[in-house]
C-alpha cells in the first residue's frame, strides 16, 4: 500500500482551517483500558462523525485530517480511513512514542509554513502527555489549540492550567459522540465494569460515496415450487413496522473466493448459487411498498458477458469494479461496497420514495470485517442489516450484534448440491453411539 507523504502548504498558500491529528495506538490502547479487554469493531469510534462535529464546532470551512499508525498491517482499516477523509501517516520510528513524535513533525511544518494574515486551528486526538505539553510551542500561530480523548485520562486541569496558552478539551464520547453506544466505565480502582445506557441518537454525518440508483428494476420471477422457507430469517425485533426499501448487494468476489475454500476447487455451475432464488428469498425479506428489490451485483470488470446478462435478466444491476493495478491482491470490489454503504440514502438521510421509511433495509452478500464494520456505522433506525453468505466463514459473534446473519444455503435453498461445509459438531445435540460409529 502506497502513501501520500504529509507536506506542508507552500508559502504562497499558507495553512488555513482545521489541521486534525489522531494518534491511533494512544487513542485504541487508552479504549482498551477503559473497556477493560482490547476493543473490537463495534467498541472503535465511528471516525466519519469527526469532521462534521469540529466543522460545527470550530466554524472553519477547509478541514484536513490525519490518522497516523505504527504500521500498515491493518489495510482493511487503512483503506476505510482514506475513503472516511483522512491521511494515512505512519510513525517515524518504533519507539512507544512514535505516532506522537510523527504528529510533532507535522505540526511543526504547518507552523512554519504559517502567516499572519491566515488562521488555522489545531486539534489532536491523544493522552500523550509529553505532545500535548508541547503543543502551545509547536503551533505557536494557530488561532486555536485543542485537544480530544477522554477527558478522565487526558492530563488534569492543573497541567493543562499551566501551559502558556489555553487548550479546549474535547471529550470523544460525550462531546464529538463518535461512538456508536455507551461505552463500558471503570472506576479507579480498575474494578467491574458497569454498562452505562445506550447513547442518544448519533449526529448526522455526510460521507462522499457513490449514490446508488433508484429506477425499477425488471419485475421478478414466479417463485419457484422448491424455495426454502424463511426460517431463522424473521424480522428483528428492533425492525420497525411500515414499509421500507430494501437494497441487495453482492460482493461477487468474496462468494466465489468462500466456495473455492469450500469446495477445494474452483466452483463450477453445478456448485454455484442459483441467484434466482436468492433474490427470490431476498424479496420475501423485503417491506417495500411494491415487494420489490434493488439490487446490485458487484464483480470484478469486466466480467463474463453471459454471466452478466444473466444476472440483469434476473433483476441486478451488474457492476464492473476496476482491479488496482499497483496492488493486485487488493479486494476493490469489497471496497466498493464498503464506499456505497456510506451513501446518504442508505443512511437514511435523504428523502425516501412515497410511503417508505427513511432508512432502507440492506441485505449484503459478503463475509470480511471491513464489510461488517462498515454496516455496523449505518444509524440505527430500526431497519434490518443483514448479511448472508456462510456463517462460519463470517467474523466472530458477538462484535456486530445489529447484523443479522442469513444462511445462503440453508435460508435459500439456491444450491443444487450439498456443500462439503465443516461446520463443527454440536456438543450441546449429538448422538455419542453414531457419533463413533461414523469415525470408526
Amino acid at each position: 500500500m502506497t502513501l501520500e507523504p504529509f507536506a506542508a502548504p507552500s508559502g504562497e498558500s499558507p495553512p488555513s482551517g482545521i489541521y486534525v491529528f489522531v494518534d491511533g495506538p494512544s487513542t485504541d490502547h487508552t479504549l482498551g483500558d477503559i473497556l477493560g479487554h482490547p476493543p473490537g469493531p463495534p467498541d472503535r469510534p465511528d471516525w466519519r462523525r469527526l469532521e462534521p462535529y469540529f466543522r460545527s464546532t470550530l466554524q472553519a470551512p477547509a478541514y484536513e485530517a490525519a490518522f497516523v499508525v505504527r504500521n500498515l498491517l491493518a489495510e482493511g482499516f487503512i483503506t476505510f480511513l482514506q475513503h472516511t477523509g483522512f491521511r494515512v501517516e505512519v510513525g517515524v520510528n518504533f519507539s512507544p512514542r512514535s505516532c506522537s513524535e510523527k504528529i510533532e513533525e507535522m505540526i511543526g511544518q504547518l507552523n512554519a509554513a504559517a502567516s499572519a494574515e491566515t488562521a488555522w486551528h489545531l486539534v489532536v486526538g491523544t493522552h500523550d502527555e509529553p505532545l500535548i505539553r508541547s503543543l502551545p510551542q509547536l503551533a505557536a500561530s494557530a488561532a486555536s489549540i485543542g485537544v480530544f480523548g477522554f477527558t478522565e485520562r487526558l492530563p488534569d486541569d492543573e497541567v493543562l492550567d499551566g501551559l502558556e496558552r489555553p487548550i479546549s478539551v474535547y471529550d470523544i464520547e460525550d462531546d464529538a459522540k463518535l461512538f456508536r453506544r455507551r461505552l463500558h466505565e471503570r472506576d479507579e480502582d480498575g474494578g467491574a465494569a458497569s454498562v452505562l445506557e445506550h447513547a442518544t441518537a448519533p449526529t448526522a454525518v455526510t460521507a462522499e460515496a457513490p449514490i446508488l440508483q433508484s429506477q425499477d428494476l425488471a419485475p421478478p420471477p414466479e417463485l419457484p415450487p422448491n424455495a426454502a422457507p424463511l426460517g431463522s430469517a424473521e424480522p428483528p425485533p428492533s425492525a420497525g413496522g411500515g414499509p421500507r426499501d430494501c437494497y441487495f448487494m453482492v460482493d461477487g468476489h468474496n462468494i466465489d473466493k468462500e466456495l473455492s475454500d469450500i469446495l477445494g476447487a474452483k466452483p463450477t455451475q453445478e456448485t454455484r448459487p442459483d441467484w434466482r432464488l436468492v433474490l427470490d428469498y431476498v424479496r420475501h425479506l423485503a417491506r417495500s411498498a411494491d415487494g420489490e428489490v434493488k439490487a446490485l451485483f458487484a464483480h470484478i470488470a469486466p466480467g463474463h458477458a453471459g454471466f452478466r446478462r444473466a444476472i440483469t435478466e434476473l433483476g441486478f444491476r451488474s457492476v464492473p469494479v476496476q482491479a488496482d493495478a499497483q496492488q493486485h491482491q487488493r479486494l476493490v470490489v469489497q471496497d466498493y461496497l464498503c464506499r456505497v454503504l456510506a451513501a446518504r440514502q442508505l443512511r437514511g438521510e435523504e428523502a425516501p420514495d412515497a410511503g417508505s421509511a427513511a432508512a432502507p433495509d440492506v441485505i449484503v452478500v459478503g463475509h470480511s470485517a471491513e464489510l461488517f464494520t462498515a454496516l455496523s456505522s449505518l444509524p440505527d433506525a430500526g431497519q434490518r442489516i443483514a448479511v448472508l453468505g456462510f456463517p462460519e466463514k463470517m467474523p466472530q459473534e458477538g462484535y456486530y450484534d445489529r447484523i443479522q446473519r442469513l444462511d445462503i444455503e440453508k435460508d435459500t435453498g439456491a444450491f443444487k448440491v450439498e456443500l462439503p461445509r465443516e461446520l463443527g459438531i454440536n456438543v450441546d445435540n449429538f448422538d455419542p453411539n453414531e457419533e463413533l460409529a461414523k469415525l470408526f
